[in-house]
């Protein structure tokens, strides 16, 4: 049985708490202004249509062109307000990570996993927390070296 809204020490001077049943909409109380960015991970525009999209092509910028893609994957750093305004618009699981950093280009935090990832993401960015929410109503675990952090996400839980 998962044990929810309680902390647990996962590696040492990492912490982790299963919250239970959160949705999108609860990313207003769990996100802190105090942090600079949301890093969103695994990023996935799902769409079956095809889009305009003006965007970069193998590191050029045709200007004036807007490529016509569909189901596009990517990473996305934005300003933690700049997130919140898109909050009401998340219907999918998100993996997140708040910081104050930008994460430096070769952290590829998806080849990475335990203890030596969030060692890493503490030591390279000073990240509050990683989160993955789902799109449906789910347990969404949030891993932070925080303790004071998670103690308060229980709090507004």
């Amino acid at each position: 049985m998962v044990e929810v809204n309680s902390i647990k020490e996962i590696y040492k001077g990492h912490f982790q708490v299963i919250l239970d049943y959160p949705s999108p909409s609860d990313l207003g109380k769990i996100l802190s202004k105090d942090y600079k960015y949301v890093w969103c991970i695994s990023h996935e525009e799902n769409r079956t249509n095809w889009s305009d999209y003006d965007y970069f092509m193998f590191g050029k910028r045709l200007e004036g062109v807007f490529v016509q893609a569909r189901n596009i994957k990517m990473e996305l750093i934005l300003e933690t307000d700049e997130f919140i305004e898109l909050i009401p618009f998340i219907n999918q699981t998100i993996k997140i990570i708040q910081t104050n950093v930008i994460p430096p280009s070769y952290l590829d935090i998806e080849r990475l996993s335990g203890k030596g990832k969030y060692d890493l993401l503490r030591d390279k960015i000073g990240y509050l927390f990683e989160l993955e929410m789902p799109g449906a109503i789910d347990f969404a675990p949030i891993v932070s070296p925080s303790l004071s952090y998670l103690k308060s996400i229980i709090d507004k839980f």
